[in-house]
């Protein structure tokens, strides 16, 4: 009964009784039917203003948001619920699965600051339990298993090396065995590589040298270090060695000294590895058995990308328009943020973009159904996962469409679309195709807004793995705020009537490429946005990483912004960053470190993997 006498308060102005007052209610609780609300009712008249889209965005949003999924972390009950609520939409404004009938396309990925645990490790050799973290380390890549076998002895284990090297011959077979493996490739007396000259070349690939000896049926490896390896690392590697890949088998790495006592101490272990580096032995078995137990929890995280299909018509039904946003975020801070532990709902970043793609699927697919246009492009509707973690959603997708990548006319990528501000929009990707020059302008000045343009196809969001791949893109960001990647990122601080005015211009600018001649894709050549001056670095190299080609050392690099000094200096797409100067590159943090302590003016020698041979390239970095 709380309820009436509550609503009762809000009316007794009108009535001219004094507030905070009790008084007799009706008899009959259904005779209770106070005045409607007051016509200065703020809310109601906002969303009466703001208009159908509006609301329609503070529904999905309001959903998105909610405390209730957690903050829509990968591969949490949370992220599963923000799935079911954008499929459930999608099926009802009458799109089909993009991914082979299925709503979901399903991927693995790793973050830096992540690594597997291992819960059970033992090994012994000769009666002797060995030390962990001491005598040896169980890698990254290592499955959960045990095992007690003899130890064969495969050199570098490499299938096929140049002018005709094996570590194998022909009917090698390692069925039951633990495979003693050297690291790297044959070295010269100077302990450099022999086919690289700098760092090491392509066979030395880990991942294909742990492949070749399990398809030879190992049932477990052990990794050292060649003893007198000039570029090598030195010591045991961590539980972060997953860049390796990941199997079925225990895999662990020795020191070289407890290598050298299965060999028969450590001149032994030198004497064979000179034969491996001249290629005169193979395998061949030891006197020693050794007993494996690893037991190792895998850091994989588990995401799904969502994708819906508005088929299109007449000649231009097999090209497409991919709209996309990706709809995960912190969780509870397990990556981005410095609040670790705290709940992240993302209102913003990005239920935000999600919302705003929901909103555009139901008015295109009821567009579609009602036009009389008998040409139209397909649309593909995505929403993202793990883009907060580094792309990874649409890395995923990019490396496996459902269409060729050629016949995709635009990306269009909506990321924090809801805190419209002065009427300020930002629009990236302006310089990704010829006929934006003149296609933007002319639909911005319809509205009430003001466009800040950036020519640039790449930037912290999902439009730059599709930007790699030479296809032109158009990113709508609000801008950023206080509460970014931070718990307040919540509900009230939306603007559902800011997000509507966007959603309004996306889809005019859906109208147009959908039906137009397809734009022609052009490297930008002004852009100033790369990732490097994201980190506040004070210069800029001007390449784009692969976010999702994880090797044992180095980055592989999917394009070079023109303009830079990465093109003046000749790095190209397909390069491998092997090193800056004598620093190994591990990955894209270390990069990003480096460019941070640097100067404009520097020189940097690079390593660097072009095919099959290093190569030095030296350049002159400059101010983003």
């Amino acid at each position: 009964m709380y309820t009436p006498i509550l609503i009762c308060f809000i009316t007794l102005t009108s009535l001219c009784i004094p507030t905070g007052t009790t008084i007799e209610g009706p008899r009959s609780i259904r005779s209770f039917n106070p005045e409607n609300l007051a016509s200065d009712d703020a809310l109601r008249t906002y969303f009466e203003e703001a208009g159908p889209t509006a609301i329609e965005f503070q529904q999905h949003i309001s959903l998105l948001a909610n405390p209730w999924l957690g903050g829509r972390q990968p591969g949490t009950d949370g992220s599963t619920l923000a799935g079911e609520y954008i499929t459930w939409n999608l099926h009802q404004f009458g799109l089909e699965p993009a991914f082979e009938g299925s709503w979901f396309q399903p991927f693995e990925f790793d973050i830096e600051s992540s690594a597997p645990t291992v819960t059970h490790a033992f090994v012994e050799v000769n009666a002797k339990i060995l030390t962990e973290n001491v005598d040896y380390v169980v890698l990254g890549n290592s499955g959960t298993g045990a095992v007690k076998a003899p130890v064969t002895f495969v050199g570098y284990a490499i299938e096929i090396g140049q002018d005709g090297y094996s570590s194998f011959e022909v009917d090698t077979d390692l069925t039951g065995q633990i495979a003693l493996m050297l690291r790297y490739e044959p070295l010269d007396e100077e302990g450099v590589s022999q086919w690289a000259g700098r760092r090491f070349g392509p066979e030395s690939a880990i991942r294909d040298k742990m492949q070749a000896v399990i398809d030879r049926g190992a049932a477990g490896v052990i990794l050292v270090n060649p003893p007198n390896c000039r570029d090598g690392r030195r010591g045991l590697e961590t539980v972060r060695s997953s860049r390796f890949g990941s199997t079925d088998i225990p895999i662990v790495q020795f020191t070289q000294t407890l290598a050298g006592e299965l060999l028969g101490g450590m001149h032994k272990l030198a004497e064979i590895q000179r034969n491996a580096d001249a290629g005169s032995i193979t395998t061949f078995p030891l006197d020693e058995s050794v007993t494996l137990e690893t037991a190792v929890e895998t850091s994989a995280m588990h995401a799904r990308n969502i994708g819906g299909i508005l088929h299109g018509k007449g000649d231009l039904a097999n090209e497409w328009l991919v709209i996309g946003g990706h709809y995960d975020h912190l969780g509870f801070g397990y990556t981005g943020t410095s609040s670790q532990g705290e709940l992240h709902v993302g209102a913003d970043d990005n239920a935000s973009g999600s919302a705003a793609v929901l909103v555009l699927a139901n008015q295109l697919a009821k567009t579609y159904a009602q036009t009389d246009d008998t040409t139209l492009r397909s649309i593909l509707f995505l929403f993202f996962d793990a883009e907060e973690a580094g792309l990874y959603g649409s890395a995923a997708f990019v490396e496996d469409p459902i269409m060729d990548l050629e016949t995709i006319n635009v990306m269009i990528n909506m990321d924090m679309v809801g805190r419209l501000r002065d009427n300020s929009l930002s629009i990236s990707g302006t310089g990704t195709a010829t006929e934006f020059e003149e296609l933007i302008p002319k639909l911005v000045e319809n509205t009430s807004m003001t466009a800040s343009l950036t020519t640039g196809g790449t930037g912290p969001s999902d439009h730059t793995n599709f930007y790699t791949k030479d296809i032109p893109v158009l990113f709508f960001f609000t801008g950023l705020s206080d509460e970014y990647h931070t718990p307040e990122d919540r509900l009230h601080t939306i603007n559902p009537a800011g997000a509507a005015r966007v959603i309004t211009l996306v889809d005019a600018f859906v109208n147009v490429l959908v039906d137009e001649p397809k734009v022609h894709f052009t490297t930008d050549t002004k852009s100033r946005t790369n990732r490097a001056s994201r980190m506040n670095s004070p210069v800029r190299l001007g390449v784009h990483p692969s976010y999702s080609e994880q090797l044992e050392t180095g980055i592989l690099l999917t394009g070079v912004s023109e303009g830079t000094c990465a093109q003046a200096a000749g790095l190209q797409a397909d390069d491998i960053l092997l090193a800056w100067g004598e620093t190994e590159l591990t990955g894209g943090r270390k990069l990003m470190e480096l460019l941070k302590e640097s100067a404009p003016g520097d020189v940097v020698k690079f390593t660097v993997r072009r095919g099959k041979e290093n190569i030095f390239v030296e350049v002159t970095l400059q101010a983003p």
